[in-house]
């Protein structure tokens, strides 16, 4: 993949390139090399300080957490705000049991970190829909469950860890398993 980065990139250059009248020469036209030059780093924002490929789509900054599911990334280039759920877990609503709790939970994850992001969807609120991963690679919504922060999201994801993650945190009465009965977001939100 990196070599075909590159030989595009190349061949984008040349492209660019306008020949000399009568010479062999190429004088380059400044704004293609400068387009190039921001595609180039466009790429470089997708690998790793290794130059290996990223597992993520891009890179944000967490300036807040909204609750246990849901937070505004500041982006790195753009500095433009963005509103982000995240994929696979429902949290307790703000006013319900462990509101609180799971949005601190959340915060101590990633709040004033950078962390890297998938792209799943666009909910119809203009949330976007995404895995989140912590400084250190790991998956937030796995965070989450493990700790007994938030349900599994069944209604929009089958993943089988996020299930079992759900159901040992129940067994140890994790988090918000310790109540017997906890009302979850989905029914909390009919009310």
């Amino acid at each position: 993949m990196k070599k075909f980065i590159h030989l595009f990139l190349i061949l984008v250059i040349l492209s660019s390139c306008e020949r000399k009248s009568g010479s062999g020469n190429f004088k380059h036209n400044q704004n293609a090399v400068d387009k190039s030059i921001k595609q180039t780093k466009e790429v470089e924002l997708n690998h790793d300080f290794e130059g290996k490929e990223s597992p993520y789509n891009y890179h944000i900054e967490v300036i807040s957490i909204t609750d246990g599911d849901t937070f505004i990334g500041l982006t790195k280039e753009e500095k433009i705000k963005i509103k982000y759920r995240i994929y696979g877990i429902d949290a307790p609503e703000k006013k319900q049991d462990f509101g609180a709790r799971s949005k601190d939970y959340l915060s101590e994850l990633i709040a004033g970190k950078t962390v890297g992001i998938k792209t799943n969807s666009q909910d119809r609120y203009g949330r976007y829909i995404v895995w989140v991963f912590t400084p250190d690679g790991r998956d937030v919504s796995v965070e989450m469950l493990k700790a007994g922060m938030a349900w599994h999201y069944k209604e929009y994801d089958n993943s089988k860890l996020y299930e079992a993650l759900e159901i040992q945190a129940r067994k140890r009465h994790t988090g918000l398993w310790i109540n017997n009965e906890p009302v979850a977001p989905w029914d909390f939100r009919k009310k």
